[in-house]
């Protein structure tokens, strides 16, 4: 379930039960009433893995899930209500990054679901997409790519790649698009 509405003690219990958390951050820009507290269940070390929940907002895809992610924490930290004061109206450390977002939309979810995937290593799933960073049709630029660091270009792909950047995808080592 989301937990929009999950206390610390739902958090102790979900963790001590060994389950987890499928936060889907559009899900909770559109019908929440809430934000899931995602800094605060990763903290007390809860196992959270992304989801779309098609039926809860426009889009199927994982690489909207992490920019929505990292949406509705920025919403949660900064508060919504502008007739209330900046330093009244948000949630103080509940930001994540995109990095962090990726990292639950593979191996959080692998986590989550008790399954091998979400890594590139040994004895799990080979589930992978390429991305073509050059496609003009695309909506990935780089401007100075030479003084990137890589964690620079993730970022920029993950925040800015389309299906038009996808060449490629692979679901349990199948290629399912080419």
């Amino acid at each position: 379930a989301h937990s929009n509405f999950i206390t610390d003690e739902d958090m102790s219990s979900i963790l001590h039960a060994g389950a987890g958390v499928a936060h889907c951050g559009l899900s909770n820009a559109y019908f929440a009433n809430s934000v899931f507290p995602l800094r605060r269940a990763l903290d007390k070390h809860l196992h959270v893995g992304l989801g779309t929940d098609i039926s809860g907002g426009p889009s199927a895809s994982m690489l909207d899930a992490v920019r929505s992610t990292v949406m509705a924490s920025r919403m949660l930290e900064a508060g919504t209500d502008p007739h209330r004061s900046q330093d009244s109206r948000g949630v103080p450390q509940s930001r994540v990054d995109i990095l962090t977002a990726f990292h639950l939309a593979t191996c959080g979810g692998g986590k989550v679901l008790d399954m091998k995937i979400g890594l590139f290593h040994p004895g799990y799933h080979f589930d992978a997409i390429a991305i073509d960073t050059q496609c003009t049709q695309g909506n990935i630029r780089f401007f100075n790519r030479e003084s990137m660091t890589p964690e620079d270009i993730i970022e920029k792909i993950l925040y800015t790649a389309s299906p038009l950047n996808i060449t490629h995808v692979w679901v349990g080592a199948n290629e399912r698009m080419k």
